[in-house]
């Protein structure tokens, strides 16, 4: 979408997003998790965890939409990178910055647009989370709290993710381990600390995850909240169609929303419960469904309030008709319109009369008929009640001013006929409109001033508030003027504004910077400091108290937030120390055995191959024999030192070769050469190709090749041979050796991890180190190519080195 210019930090936050080392990387389950969650509390079809770059957006994780990437250009996201909070387009149709945009003009097009950034530790902000919408809407509260929350979750899970990537080499393997656990519990707690009941299942729509709230909410303990014990606490009657319902979403792959009862057990038995459950499906990063991701709420006591609002309204309006109001019904299947007495009687008519629709629209004034014609016509088609206070000129042409209410009585959701009431409200609407302009003056007054003003009698009842006051408390003023200010604070701002404020005040005649806490129109709370004057009449008694609010709750939460963060920043600092410190002992450890043991170990070999050979023809054959165990003994410790170090140098190296043109047969002539000197006349070499030279890291694949042609003679009975291969492939170019030999084969539970480091057999009588096969694997994985197991049985075993030659 439409960009704004690059900030003067964008060559910092590039940089920081390639420290990161995650475009273009493949899906993990934590961001999944984290955007179907953004998309589940949002109620959006459409949810993204994108990154950008210097000229494109890339996903990272996705709901509801197909395209991994978007030119930068295209994207609304740069203008949520530069802001400091979320950043919300209600209809972006009516914004000039989106509003010719194709993807608002396209069908459906882009409507709503929420966004928070991605922010890290430095300040920079790699990419967003963001959710839209295909209609005009706006979030709540509650909702741009959780979607910023799981912003700073995505952001920690990069952050974490990037501190692995810079871990310690000594253990790759539980690095990666470590990291998928961890992946697994950022999400469980966030979803434990949620307010709804969060789900998670496979794709065939069993439970695996269900968080306390879910349990709650159920009635189950955490075992049978599991697979379908959901079922178990359904309703009777609801069981079959949900179960049908959620089936046919499982098996579609698509959405699942419904409203069901369930029985929960209660203090008085079973106890009826009303439950909402929406449910999104979550694609595997291979494609296919991986199961589904959603919420549940228990609306039943919301429910049991709008029935009592109901029931309410129908007794306010068979009280009004005791009171005098008149009341009226159109049957739609026949257009006869019934008035009762008092209707007529307002009319100037005759109790009994019975009138036309037209006859009664036209009694409206001209400009009003319009208004009421169209909301009669409305609540005919889709059953919209109304209330309108309109002009109306009777039977004998008083002009009055009447109160004129509607709403449609449905049988299976369709309009039959039309009921309301009609009032007389002459006298009120003069009154209000005196009132509209003591307000207005009022208004001006308030209007001039930027403070938060209220005013309030000797009893603490509001007489007057500024508009500013209403704006940010979020109140109408009709809800405010005549109600005791208490009703706006906290039952603890009321306790200590009737014990200390507002005796002080009255006593000295002001009171200066009260903390208080009042409570906004959605129920959110705002900090305040309260200072206020009295107002007395000439015998000293009170009259009223001007009052000036300063709203800190802003200045309180920075406060808050900058000490969070200074704990955090302490935090890291303190795992950075340590990190350092354990790298530097491995560092330490590694020198030591490379110079203090490797060094020694090769002096020793080399004095045991001198006393060997000296003695070979004194006829000292015992000697001799135990000699050359000694010798065969250290060639096997000096080859795990050797191993060792190499595990070290591939974990640290990065994948860095030096990848020369090398002479096949010299590479063979000196692996042939590290082995045992009684061992080196069991390995025939046979050569299947005339290629002299291959591209390769000679150290590194002699060592390879070394650790091959060891084990085979190592499990090769008695003085049979190792047969050593060597033959090329055109398509595609590659080398390959094979070892054969005629040992007794690999045990079959070694099988399944033959290649991983720790992997140990025995052969003959001597244990494997267990690096030798995976320093194997480590060189062929470096060089692109691969190691295989080829064939084992009781007569021999196959190795085979792949090594390719293209590029």
């Amino acid at each position: 979408m439409l960009t704004e210019p690059l900030s003067a930090h964008e060559e910092r936050r590039l940089a920081r997003l390639a420290a990161l080392a995650v475009m273009d990387t493949e899906r993990e389950p934590l961001f999944d998790h984290l955007v179907a969650l953004a998309a589940q509390v949002c109620e959006t079809p459409v949810a993204l965890f994108g990154l950008v770059d210097e000229r494109r957006q890339w996903f990272k994780a996705a709901v509801g939409f197909r395209r991994d990437e978007t030119p930068r250009e295209r994207t609304v996201c740069v203008h949520t990178l530069q802001a400091d909070g979320l950043f919300e387009v209600h209809d972006a149709l009516l914004d000039p910055r989106f509003a010719h945009h194709p993807d608002v003009l396209a069908e459906p097009g882009l409507r709503f647009y929420a966004g928070v950034p991605i922010r890290l530790d430095d300040g920079t902000h790699p990419g967003t989370l963001c959710v839209v919408d295909f209609r005009p809407r706006e979030l709540s509260e509650a909702q741009r709290d959780a979607l910023t929350r799981l912003a700073d979750a995505i952001a920690e899970a990069l952050m974490m993710r990037e501190r692995l990537l810079r871990g310690s080499p000594a253990d790759a393997l539980g690095d990666a381990l470590a990291a998928r656990r961890d992946s697994e519990q950022r999400f469980q707690v966030l979803a434990e600390a949620a307010p709804l009941g969060i789900f998670q299942t496979d794709a065939a729509g069993q439970c695996v995850y269900t968080n306390p709230a879910w349990q709650r909410i159920y009635g189950l303990a955490p075992q049978p909240s599991l697979g379908d014990g959901w079922l178990t606490t359904l309703h009777p009657e609801d069981l079959a169609p949900v179960r049908g319902h959620w089936r046919s979403c499982v098996d579609a792959g698509r959405p699942f929303e419904m409203r069901f009862r369930t029985l929960r057990d209660g203090v008085d038995g079973a106890e009826l419960r009303q439950l909402w459950a929406r449910a999104r499906p979550v694609q595997a990063p291979g494609g296919p469904l991986s199961g589904f991701v959603g919420v549940v709420e228990d609306v039943t006591e919301r429910l049991s309030a709008e029935r009592e609002l109901r029931e309410s309204q129908a007794l306010l309006d068979r009280t009004g008709r005791l009171a005098g109001i008149g009341g009226w019904s159109l049957e739609l299947s026949s257009m006869a319109l019934v008035w009762s007495d008092q209707t007529c009687r307002i009319h100037d008519l005759e109790p009994g009369h019975r009138p036309t629709l037209d006859e009664a629209l036209g009694y409206y004034k001209a400009e009003a008929r319009h208004a009421i014609e169209a909301a009669v016509q409305l609540c005919m088609r889709e059953g919209r009640p109304w209330s309108l206070e309109l002009p109306l000129v009777t039977a004998r042409g008083r002009e009055i001013w009447v109160l004129a209410q509607g709403q449609a009585d449905l049988q299976d959701g369709v309009p039959v006929r039309l009921v309301g009431a009609l009032q007389d409200v002459t006298e009120h609407h003069r009154a209000a409109v005196e009132l509209e302009h003591s307000r207005q003056r009022l208004r001006a007054l308030y209007e001039s001033t930027p403070a938060l003003l209220h005013s309030v009698d000797p009893t603490g009842r509001v007489l007057s508030v500024s508009d500013r006051w209403l704006e940010r408390l979020g109140y109408r003023r009709e809800q405010v003027v005549g109600r005791l200010l208490d009703d706006f604070m906290t039952p603890e701002a009321v306790q200590q504004t009737r014990d200390n404020y507002r005796p002080a005040l009255w006593r000295h005649g002001h009171v200066s910077d009260c903390p208080v806490q009042l409570i906004c129109a959605d129920g959110r709370l705002r900090d305040v400091l309260v200072s206020a004057v009295a107002e007395y009449d000439t015998a000293g008694r009170p009259l009223r108290a001007l009052a000036l609010v300063d709203d800190i709750t802003e200045e309180l939460r920075h406060r808050a937030e900058l000490a969070q963060e200074q704990r955090l920043r302490r935090q890291i600092e303190s795992h950075a120390q340590e990190l350092d410190q354990l790298l530097r002992e491995r560092s330490e450890m590694l020198d030591v055995l490379a110079h203090e043991v490797r060094q020694p170990l090769n002096n020793a070999s080399a004095a045991l191959q001198s006393a060997t050979a000296s003695l070979a023809g004194r006829g000292e054959r015992q000697v001799l024999e135990r000699l050359t165990r000694a010798q065969a003994v250290l060639g096997q410790v000096l080859a795990g030192v050797d191993n060792t170090l190499a595990a070290a140098s591939l974990l640290a190296g990065g994948g860095q070769l030096a990848r020369l043109d090398t002479d096949i047969d010299t590479l063979i002539a000196v692996t042939i050469a590290d082995l045992p000197r009684d061992q080196r006349d069991r390995v025939v070499v046979r050569r299947h190709t005339a290629t002299r030279t291959a591209l390769m890291d000679m150290s590194l694949l002699r060592l390879a090749l070394r650790n091959l042609l060891s084990n085979a003679l190592k499990y090769a009975p008695g003085p049979s041979p190792v047969s050593l291969h060597v033959m090329d492939f055109d398509e595609p170019a590659a080398l390959r050796f094979e070892v054969a030999d005629a040992g007794p084969g690999i045990p079959r539970e070694l099988l399944p991890r033959l290649f991983t480091r720790g992997a140990r057999g025995q052969g003959g009588t001597e244990a494997a180190h267990g690096l030798g096969l995976y320093i194997v694997r480590r060189v062929m994985d470096l060089h692109g190519g691969s190691v295989e197991l080829l064939r084992t049985s009781p007569l021999g075993t196959v190795m085979r080195l792949t090594l390719p030659q293209a590029g």
